[in-house]
C-alpha cells in the first residue's frame, strides 16, 4: 500500500480526537515563541555585557536588513533600564520566563498528545481485534493464531510507538525549524544560503535512510510474529512437548526465531541510529565553517556586529535540533508505516457479511435443511473436497455422517452455518437460500457440541450461559442437572463460580464435555450439531455423556458425525460419505442388508472390538 493511504488510514482514527490535536497544535505554536524570545535575547545578554557603551542599545548596522533591525530594535528598547545591572535583570528575567513557559507548555502538550496517543492506539486496537473477530473461519485456517495475536499487540504497539514519536513533533519541529531559518535570512542572507548548501544532502540521507529502515522494521515484525507462533503453539501443546521428550527441540526452534529477530531488529536499529550521529556531523562542519568566516568578518569590524554574530550561531545551532528531530521521526514514521502496513491488511481482509439489511434476520425452521448439489473446495486449493452432495435434514428427525477421515463429513457441519460458503449447489433452509440470511439469525439456529471442547477461562455459569443473554442460576442449573454436570458442579470448590481454567484444564475430558452439552442445553437451539461428541472419552465418562446427550436430543434437529458407530445406529437416516460423495443412505439395519461401505465399517470397529474383549 502507497504510504499517503497508509498516512489516511492510520491518521482516521485521530480524526475524532480532532480539538485535542487542534489544542497541541496551538501548544506547540506557543513553545515555539517563547524558545524563540529566550534564544533571541541571549544575543541581547551577551552585548549587554560586553558592550563598549553599556546600559546603551546597540544601533543596528546598515547592511543589515531592515526587519533585523526592527527586531533588534524593539528588544533593546524593552530591555533597557538605564543602568547595566536594570538592562541585564530585565533581559535575564525575559529569558528564564520565556524558557520557563516554554518547558511548562511542553510539558502539559506531552500530557494532552500522551492522552491522544493512548486513546488512538486504543481505538485502532479495539478495530482490529472487532475486525478479526468478523473474519472468516478460512482466515484462522489460512493464518497463524500466533501471528493474530502479534499483529493485535505487538504491531499496534509499535504503531503507539511511532505515534508518540511523531504527532507533537510532526507539528512542533517543523514550525520550529521554518522560524530558525527565517529569522537566519533576517539576520544574514548570504550566509544562510551558504548552509541550505547542505541541507539537501540530509535530506537525501534522511530519506534513503528512512525507506531502508521501514523495509527492516517489516522484516523485524514478521520475524517477531513467527516468534509469537513458536511460542503460542508450544505453551497450548505443553503436555505434548514433555510426553515426547521435545524440550530441547522446541527450545532449538525458538532459540532459532529468537535469533534471526535480535538480528534483524539490530540491523534495524543500526540503521535508524545512524541518521542522528550524522546530521550532526554535518551540522558541526557547517558550523565551524560559519564559525570561522563569520568571526574573521567580525573581529576585522566587517559584515555583521557581535550581537548579530552570536544571535545567528545560536539559531543555527539550535535549528539542528529540529533538524534531528524531524530524521527521527522519519525513522519513526517508516517503522509505524511497516506496523501499519499489516495492521492495514488485517482491517482490510474481507469480513463476513453481518449486514441484516435486505436479509432475513432470523430464519423460520419448519420443514427442514436441504443440501441441493453442493460441492466446495477449499480457497486456495483446486481438489473438490464435496462433490454434488445432496440430502435433506427434516425437522426433529436424527441424520448421521459416517466415513473415513477426509471424506467430508467436518466439511459439511462447516457448511451449515456457513463457517464457509458453498462452491457449487445452495444450502436452504426450509427452502430458503441461506446465503439470503443473516448470520447472526442462521447461526441462532445452530448449537454445536464438539469433539475439541471449547470452554474459556471462566467460571462454570459464565461457560454454561455462553451466548445466551439475562441466563439465570436456575436455568444452568437445570441444564447442568440434564447434562449429567451438576453432581460434579456441585463439588468444586466454589459451584458454580468455581474458575476452570483455560480450555478448562481443571476437569476432566468428560466434565467438560458435559458443560458443552449444558451450554447447548440452555441456549436449546433448533437444529443440534454433534462432531465425535464422544470419541476421546473413556467407558464410563462415555456412558455420561451419551446419557446427557440422548436428553439433549429430545425433540430436536439433530446432525451427528461419529466414529463409532454404536452413537448413530439409532439415527433416522445414516449418509455414507466417501472421497467427498455420498456413496450410501439409510437406516442402520438397512445399510447392514446392503452389505457395502457401512457394513465393512461396522464390521471393522466391532470385530475389532470383539478382539479386544477375547484379549
Amino acid at each position: 500500500m502507497k504510504r499517503s493511504a497508509l498516512f489516511r488510514r492510520t491518521f482516521s482514527f485521530v480524526r475524532p480526537y480532532w480539538h485535542i490535536l487542534a489544542l497541541s497544535i496551538v501548544l506547540s505554536l506557543l513553545i515555539v515563541v517563547f524558545e524563540t524570545v529566550s534564544l533571541w535575547v541571549i544575543a541581547t545578554l551577551a552585548d549587554t555585557l560586553f558592550s563598549i557603551n553599556k546600559g546603551a542599545p546597540s544601533a543596528p548596522m546598515i547592511n543589515v536588513g531592515s526587519l533585523n533591525a526592527v527586531l533588534k530594535q524593539w528588544v533593546h528598547q524593552l530591555t533597557q533600564a538605564g543602568t547595566p545591572q536594570g538592562t541585564l535583570a530585565r533581559v535575564c528575567l525575559i529569558f528564564g520566563a520565556s524558557f520557563l513557559l516554554k518547558n511548562s507548555l511542553t510539558y502539559i502538550n506531552s500530557l494532552i498528545i500522551s492522552s491522544l496517543n493512548l486513546r488512538v492506539i486504543q481505538d485502532i486496537r479495539n478495530a482490529v481485534y472487532r475486525h478479526v473477530l468478523m473474519l472468516p473461519v478460512s482466515y484462522y485456517d489460512r493464518n497463524k493464531s500466533g501471528a493474530i495475536l502479534s499483529i493485535i499487540l505487538n504491531d499496534v504497539g509499535r504503531l503507539n510507538f511511532a505515534m508518540t514519536n511523531t504527532i507533537t513533533k510532526s507539528f512542533a519541529e517543523p514550525i520550529r525549524l521554518i522560524t530558525f531559518w527565517t529569522l537566519l535570512f533576517v539576520i544574514s542572507t548570504k550566509l544562510t544560503l551558504v548552509v541550505f548548501l547542505i541541507y539537501p544532502v540530509l535530506i537525501l540521507l534522511i530519506t534513503r535512510i528512512g525507506k531502508s529502515v521501514r523495509r527492516r522494521s517489516k522484516r523485524t515484525l514478521e520475524n517477531l510474529g513467527g516468534l509469537t507462533s513458536v511460542l503460542h503453539e508450544t505453551v497450548n501443546c505443553v503436555r505434548a512437548v514433555k510426553m515426547f521428550n521435545m524440550n530441547e527441540a522446541e527450545a532449538t526452534k525458538f532459540k532459532t526465531e529468537n535469533r534471526r529477530f535480535i538480528r534483524n531488529s539490530f540491523r534495524s536499529t543500526r540503521t535508524s541510529a545512524i541518521t542522528s550521529p550524522l546530521t550532526e556531523v554535518l551540522g558541526l562542519m557547517v558550523a565551524v565553517s560559519l564559525l570561522w568566516i563569520g568571526g574573521t568578518q567580525v573581529l576585522a569590524g566587517k559584515g555583521m556586529t557581535a550581537e548579530d554574530f552570536i544571535r545567528y550561531l545560536t539559531l543555527l545551532i539550535f535549528s539542528y535540533q529540529p533538524l534531528k528531530a524531524l530524521a527521527g521521526i522519519n525513522n519513526a514514521t517508516q517503522a509505524g508505516l511497516a506496523a501499519a502496513e499489516r495492521v492495514v491488511s488485517v482491517l482490510d481482509t474481507p469480513a463476513e457479511d453481518y449486514d441484516v439489511q435486505g436479509k432475513i434476520t432470523q430464519p423460520p425452521f419448519t420443514k427442514d435443511i436441504s443440501f441441493n448439489n453442493v460441492s466446495f473446495t477449499y480457497p486456495g486449493t483446486t481438489d473438490e473436497v464435496l462433490h454434488d452432495v445432496s440430502f435433506s435434514v427434516k425437522k426433529g428427525t436424527v441424520v448421521a455422517l459416517v466415513g473415513s477421515s477426509g471424506a467430508g463429513k467436518s466439511t459439511i457441519l462447516d457448511l451449515l452455518p456457513r463457517f464457509y460458503e458453498v462452491s457449487k449447489g445452495t444450502v436452504t433452509v426450509d427452502g430458503t437460500d441461506v446465503t439470503g440470511m443473516s448470520l447472526v439469525g442462521l447461526r441462532s439456529l445452530f448449537g454445536i457440541v464438539a469433539q475439541e471442547t471449547i470452554l474459556f477461562n471462566d467460571t462454570v455459569f459464565n461457560n454454561i450461559s455462553y451466548g445466551v443473554k439475562d441466563a439465570t442460576m436456575d436455568a444452568a442449573r437445570d441444564a447442568a442437572r440434564a447434562a449429567n454436570a451438576l453432581e460434579f458442579i456441585d463439588k468444586l470448590p466454589k459451584g458454580f463460580e468455581t474458575l476452570i481454567g483455560e480450555r478448562g484444564v481443571m476437569l476432566s475430558g468428560g466434565q467438560c464435555q458435559r458443560l458443552s452439552i449444558a451450554r447447548a442445553l440452555l441456549r436449546n437451539p433448533p437444529i443440534l450439531i454433534l462432531d465425535e461428541a464422544t470419541s476421546s472419552l473413556d467407558t464410563e465418562s462415555e456412558r455420561l455423556v451419551q446419557a446427557a446427550i440422548d436428553n439433549l436430543i429430545q425433540n430436536r434437529t439433530v446432525v451427528v458425525v461419529a466414529h463409532r458407530l454404536s452413537t448413530v445406529r439409532n439415527a433416522d437416516t445414516i449418509l455414507v460419505l466417501d472421497k467427498g460423495q455420498i456413496v450410501e443412505r439409510g437406516t442402520h439395519d438397512q445399510l447392514m442388508a446392503l452389505g457395502s461401505r457401512y457394513k465393512y465399517f461396522h464390521d471393522l470397529q466391532f470385530s475389532t472390538k470383539a478382539r479386544g474383549e477375547v484379549a
